[in-house]
């Protein structure tokens, strides 16, 4: 996303940049966060590119052309350190680079920090708090209040807002037509299919075979052998995750009756809460299955 883009589509957060950037007086600690779908991971390469670009424009952003800003929006640079998933270990990393390199702007990007363990949040509570002359921390997340207190409270807080969903249903170029709509009305963005997946061809196709056969127990059984079997490639968290919310969507467009869909839709958020948490999706799938099969089968007695 270049600068025209996102200033149209974040004018707020854009304000508040400018602001800074302008006058070189960025904050040593920011926070994006906003639900799924946000521009966060762009937002971030943005300050990024304009802390280290050689010819920044009037208002302070990158150049986007020059070898720092094409390193940055590729994650990767002299004094850049970008992170997906922290860990603690992760934390102990980034620290030694940055007292490696201790000249021009440097600038340290921890994604989906919302995730991170608390160990690792803890561990970089002082380097969030003190940072050394030249240093940058961009965090992003989804839920602001799920940040540890002690880091949401030292860095510049940044809400960013979702795209419209025709315009996230547009741009999920990676996804077979099928499930664009659904993927969109779940907040999915781009950055959410960094790699093809043939396995995405194959989930709204599933989803409606599924709802032929969720009131018996060959519901399940082709869930369990056919769609995520046990240790498969795609029985993964986010898979198992995008088929509930994909099942989520076709079951709002269709014609069941307001009580059956409210049924279904308790089983399913309960189901993606569940994906969260455990580290076996394989669960998830076995109890969201079982409670729409109950709840179908009480609501005909």
């Amino acid at each position: 996303m270049d600068k025209e883009t996102f200033c149209r589509a974040q004018p707020a957060a854009a304000r508040i940049l400018k602001q800074m950037l302008s006058v070189n007086r960025m904050a040593h600690a920011v926070l994006f966060w906003g639900p799924r779908g946000v521009p966060s991971s762009e937002a971030a390469e943005l300050v990024t590119q304009a802390l280290v670009c050689r010819n920044p424009d009037p208002d302070g952003f990158g150049c986007g052309k020059c070898l720092e800003c094409r390193n940055a929006a590729e994650h990767r640079g002299i004094g850049v350190y970008w992170n997906s998933r922290l860990q603690k270990r992760n934390a102990a990393e980034l620290q030694e680079q940055f007292s490696l390199t201790s000249e021009g702007s440097r600038v340290c990007v921890l994604e989906n920090f919302d995730e991170a363990t608390p160990q690792a949040a803890n561990a970089l509570l002082k380097f969030i708090e003190e940072p050394q002359p030249g240093i940058t921390v961009i965090l992003t997340a989804g839920e602001r209040s799920a940040v540890l207190p002690t880091i949401e409270s030292r860095c510049l807080c940044i809400q960013l807002r979702p795209m419209p969903e025709k315009d996230r249903a547009k741009a999920l170029t990676q996804l077979p037509e099928d499930l664009r709509q659904a993927a969109a009305s779940a907040g999915y963005g781009p950055e959410d299919f960094p790699e093809p997946d043939e396995f995405l061809e194959r989930i709204m196709p599933a989803v409606k075979h599924y709802i032929t056969l969720w009131d018996v127990p060959d519901g399940l059984l082709f869930l369990q052998l056919e769609v995520f079997p046990a240790r498969a490639a795609q029985t993964t968290r986010s898979m198992v995750r995008l088929f509930f919310e994909a099942l989520q969507w076709q079951v709002r467009q269709s014609e069941l009756e307001a009580e059956t869909k409210a049924m279904v839709f308790d089983a399913l958020i309960q189901g993606v809460e569940a994906v969260k948490r455990t580290a076996d999706p394989s669960l998830a799938i076995d109890q969201m299955a079982s409670r729409i099969r109950k709840g179908i089968n009480h609501d005909r007695t």
